[in-house]
C-alpha cells in the first residue's frame, strides 16, 4: 500500500496508533505472519477521518459516526471481541448503535459479535453468511487441526470463534445492495464475493468516499488473492471476484479501509491496486483455461503460468501456481484423465514400500535422493524420500534427507509466503522430532 493522498494529521494519528502505512519497500515483505503478534497484544483505536473511527487487532473492525447513532463494521477475533467493543463504545458519538456490517463469516471478523449485538442494533450480512457459518462448524475439528499446523502461536491464544457461543443470526441477508440512511449519511451494503469467499460484503458511504472492503483483497494489498487456503476450505471464484473489484472501483473511493492492516487514502492510489489485483487475477484464470483447453496438463501450467512483473504484485498469502490448479479443480473436479486408478481407493502410496524394496532399499533410495539436493531439486528428493521411508520409517539416512529437502525448500522460500512458511517450521520440526527420537 502507499501513502501517496494520506494527509499528514491522518498519517500522525495513525503513527500514533502504531499503525503507520508502510513505504514501498515494506510492502514488499511477508506481512501475514504480523496478524499473528497483532491477536496477542492490545487493540488500539484511532480516528482515521471525520466521522470513522478504526479499532485494529489481529483484525479491523470500525465505526461511522452520525448524529443519529453509529454503525459498526465487524468485530475482530473471539480473543479480542470485549477490548474491540469497549474501545470503540468510548469512540464520542458513539452511542447508541444502531447498524452492525459483518463483511463476511470468517471468525477472525466476527468473533466479538456477541459483544455487539444488541436491542436495536440491526446486524447485515451476506446471503450466504448463515450458510458459511454452517461450514465452519460442521468441519471445526478438521479445520482447527490444520489450522494449528499453520497457525499454531495464534492459535494458542484462541483464534476461532468460541465452539459453544450461538451461531449469529443477521437481521438482514443482502443479496446484491441494501441500502440505509443514518444521521444525514446514506449507507450501501454492497455484495463483493471473492477475496476470502462467496459470502462477502463491503460496505460503501458514498459522501465519505469511504469503502470498507472487509477482506475483498484477501488480508494484504498488492497481493495475489489466495484462491486456495491450505487450512481447508472452499475453493474461492475468481470470475466473481473479477466482478466485484470491477464494481467498487467504478465507485472512485477516496477511502479503502480493509480488513486487515493499513487504509488506503486517494482514488488513484486506490484505482491503481484495484486494477492491478484485477488485471492478475484475469491474466492468470485466462491463461489457465486457455491452456486447458488446448490440452496442457495441469502440473505444466501451474510450472509455467506466471504474473506479469510489472503489476507488483506478491505471492506472500496465495500463490499463483495454487491459483492455476484452485480454477482448474474449480471447473473440472478431481479427475484429471492422467490415470485409471485416480478413480479408485488405493493411492499410489500403497505401491511405495515394494518400490523401496525394488531400488534396494532406503539407503539407496536417500542416496539417489541426496543426488537431486545436490543440483537444487529439493521436491524430487522428498519423493524419493517419502517412497523410501515407506519401506522403513526409522531409515536415519532417508529422514536426514527428507530434513536437508525439507530446509532447502525453506530456505528458497525464505519466508515469502505465510502459509508455506507455517507448513515448512511444522515439517521440519516433526523430522528434526523422529531423528531425535532414533538416538
Amino acid at each position: 500500500m502507499s501513502a501517496r493522498g494520506v494527509s499528514r494529521a491522518a498519517l500522525a494519528l495513525l503513527a500514533l496508533a502504531g499503525l503507520a502505512l508502510p513505504t514501498r519497500a515494506a510492502d514488499e515483505r511477508e506481512r501475514v505472519s504480523e496478524l499473528l503478534a497483532r491477536g496477542q497484544q492490545p487493540v488500539r483505536t484511532v480516528e482515521v477521518a471525520p466521522s470513522i473511527w478504526l479499532a485494529a487487532g489481529n483484525s479491523n473492525a470500525y465505526l461511522v459516526t452520525t448524529p443519529d447513532g453509529s454503525v459498526a463494521i465487524d468485530t475482530g477475533l473471539v480473543t479480542q471481541g470485549a477490548a474491540t467493543h469497549a474501545a470503540l463504545a468510548a469512540v464520542p458519538g458513539a452511542a447508541p448503535l444502531r447498524k452492525l456490517v459483518l463483511t463476511h463469516a470468517h471468525e477472525d471478523h466476527v468473533g466479538g459479535a456477541p459483544q455487539r449485538i444488541a436491542a436495536g442494533v440491526e446486524v447485515i450480512a451476506h446471503r450466504l453468511f448463515p450458510l458459511r457459518q454452517q461450514y465452519y462448524a460442521m468441519l471445526r475439528g478438521y479445520r482447527d487441526r490444520r489450522s494449528a499446523v499453520l497457525w499454531g502461536s495464534v492459535m494458542a491464544g484462541g483464534r476461532g470463534a468460541n465452539p459453544s457461543a450461538p451461531a449469529i443470526r443477521p437481521d438482514r441477508l443482502v443479496d446484491d445492495v441494501y441500502a440505509f440512511e443514518l444521521g444525514g449519511l446514506r449507507f450501501e451494503v454492497i455484495a463483493t464475493p471473492g477475496g476470502e469467499g462467496p459470502d462477502a460484503v463491503s460496505l460503501w458511504v458514498p459522501s465519505l468516499g469511504a469503502l470498507f472492503a472487509g477482506d475483498a483483497l484477501g488480508p494484504t494489498a498488492a497481493t495475489f488473492p489466495n484462491l486456495f487456503t491450505l487450512r481447508g476450505e472452499n475453493l474461492r471464484e475468481p470470475v466473481p471476484m473479477l466482478a466485484s473489484l470491477e464494481r467498487v472501483s467504478a465507485l472512485e473511493p477516496e477511502w479503502l479501509l480493509p480488513g486487515h492492516f493499513e487504509p488506503l487514502r486517494g482514488r488513484d492510489a486506490i484505482r491503481d491496486l484495484l486494477g492491478r489485483t484485477a488485471r492478475g487475477i484475469r491474466h492468470v484464470h485466462d491463461a489457465t483455461v486457455a491452456g486447458m483447453n488446448q490440452g496442457v496438463d495441469l502440473w505444466t501450467l501451474m510450472r509455467e503460468v506466471k504474473l506479469p512483473p510489472e503489476l507488483g504484485l506478491s505471492e506472500q498469502y496465495g500463490r499463483v501456481a495454487w491459483g492455476v490448479r484452485a480454477i482448474y479443480e474449480l471447473y473440472t473436479g478431481w479427475f484429471r484423465y492422467e490415470s485409471t486408478t485416480e478413480l479408485f481407493e488405493r493411492p499410489v502410496q500403497v505401491v511405495y514400500p515394494e518400490l523401496a524394496e525394488l531400488a534396494g532399499g532406503p539407503d539407496r533410495l536417500a542416496e539417489r535422493a541426496q543426488r537431486h539436493l545436490e543440483a537444487k531439486r529439493p521436491l524430487e528428493a522428498l519423493h524419493l524420500a517419502e517412497i523410501a521411508l515407506a519401506g522403513d520409517p526409522k531409515s536415519r539416512a532417508a529422514l536426514a534427507v527428507q530434513l536437508a529437502a525439507l530446509q532447502q525448500l525453506a530456505a528458497a522460500d525464505a519466508g515469502a509466503n505465510f502459509q508455506i512458511s507455517g507448513w515448512l517450521r511444522h515439517e521440519i520440526a516433526a523430522v528434526e522430532a523422529r531423528l531425535a527420537a532414533l538416538r
